[in-house]
């Protein structure tokens, strides 16, 4: 009797056995019909009547098309029984294997883009990316010496590992999983306390392979991450800083809670050597994004690396400045959009961006704001006669998002990204290509 219950409405099993059914006569007529025998009796002789009126003195090429027929039904009736039994009695897993496969095709589809920077601003940005394109890598700064990561350069000698783990838990197809494993930070412990499980999954991996680089390869194979994570150098990187004062300031961490405006930022070694890999993404792709992030210690850095601004001044792609929302004390105090990009033609040269991607939504939360203007930081003015005069196309859009801290929406932020790449592109299915994405996200949710 429980057979039966696989026969009530609403499982969609029903029509393909019938269906199946349809096949199975087709298929004995055709073997009737070529083998001039008689298999099912009147309803096959009711067929064969059919088939013959409709291809005379052809009755064996009806034969094989009906045969065909048959075959080609029977498949297919098939393969919906089993997905509707799947579907049935497994319906998660039908869910999370169907809409994936779909979904990957789409965005191995989609634009190249190359994102440099570091810290949680691009951790945002790639979050929204990954949405709408595989084909993403991501440049991160290694200068970190502070926390965990900084315990960890110098007690193993390695990278710092803080902002390249951010970027694979923001590319990580599980992300919120991933988020929540790889960002645990351990509380007891002399050795343990303070630090953070990716990051010591990071040294574990850097220690069995015998290198960062291949660690970072091996654990985003691990994360199923949709691009790549890439550090800007695999030198061990100092951050230096002199301040209008002429003072001079070591180490990304000193570097951020710095007192007085900062004049330059400068790296030893000077000549640190990219990653062939990083040149070679920057040279392909058809998008390179600057941040967002903190301008002096993650995005400009990147840039202070021998080769990258000359490769990204080379590059045929389009160049965008993607500014942060708000200022940051110790870095970036009272900067204006201006002041922001302008830092960057110093350090790195004219050239490095075509747009300037900036927030032009008002904060609403109050009582958040206020805790931002006791820390000193406040909203990114955005000077556009200063802008226009230093050569770049202003975009100022609503990006904000307000949920416990003022950063970027993420999802706003990358859907304008990847319009103008693809109305700068003239990609011939681009506006197909966005509304398919869209889609497979609304379905998502």
């Amino acid at each position: 009797m429980d057979f039966i219950k696989w026969l009530y409405p609403g499982l969609g099993i029903k029509r393909w056995l019938v269906l199946g059914v349809v096949g199975f006569i087709f298929i004995s007529v055709g073997m009737a019909i070529i083998s001039e025998t008689q298999i099912l009796g009147i309803i096959e002789l009711e067929i064969k009547g059919l088939v013959l009126s409709i291809f005379g003195d052809s009755i064996l090429l009806g034969g094989f098309v009906v045969l065909t027929l048959g075959v080609i039904t029977l498949v297919i009736s098939f393969r919906e029984v089993v997905r509707a039994f799947i579907k049935a009695v497994f319906p998660e897993f039908a869910r999370s294997q169907v809409r994936p496969i779909h979904q990957e095709r789409l965005l191995r589809r989609g634009p190249k883009i190359v994102v440099l920077g570091g810290g949680t601003g691009l951790s945002v940005l790639l979050r929204g990316l990954k949405e709408f394109t595989s084909n993403i890598t991501a440049i991160v700064s290694v200068a970190d010496d502070g926390g965990s990561s900084g315990r960890l350069r110098n007690q193993l000698g390695m990278l710092p590992p803080g902002d390249v783990r951010n970027c694979m838990v923001a590319l990580a197809d599980k992300e919120a999983l991933m988020e929540k494993i790889l960002n645990y930070r351990f509380k007891q412990g002399d050795e343990l306390a303070g630090h953070n499980l990716g990051n010591l999954f990071l040294a574990a991996m850097a220690d069995m392979y015998g290198n960062f680089e291949e660690a970072v390869r091996q654990m985003s194979r691990v994360l199923a991450i949709r691009g790549k994570v890439i550090p800007s150098t695999l030198e061990h990187v100092v951050l230096k800083a002199e301040l209008t004062d002429g003072s001079i300031i070591r180490g990304e961490s000193n570097i951020s809670k710095a007192e007085r405006a900062i004049k330059e930022i400068t790296i030893e070694p000077e000549k640190a050597e990219p990653l062939d890999e990083a040149l070679e993404a920057i040279s392909e792709a058809d998008a390179i994004i600057l941040g967002p992030g903190s301008l002096y210690t993650s995005v400009i850095p990147n840039l202070l690396v021998t080769g990258i601004p000359e490769a990204i001044k080379k590059s045929k792609a389009m160049k965008i400045y993607s500014c942060n929302v708000m200022t940051q004390p110790g870095e970036t105090l009272s900067y204006t959009a201006g002041d922001h990009l302008e830092a960057i033609y110093r350090h790195a040269g004219w050239g490095l961006a075509d747009y300037i991607l900036v927030n032009d939504q008002p904060i609403s939360d109050q009582d958040l704001l206020k805790k931002y203007i006791m820390d000193g930081a406040e909203q990114v003015e955005i000077d556009f006669t200063r802008l226009n005069k230093l050569g770049v196309k202003v975009l100022s859009k609503p990006l904000l998002d307000e949920t416990k801290l003022l950063r970027h929406n993420s999802r706003a932020l990358a859907t304008i990204i990847i319009e103008l790449i693809i109305r700068q592109k003239r990609f011939r299915s681009g506006l197909n290509f966005i509304d398919r994405l869209i889609l497979v996200e609304k379905t998502k949710s």
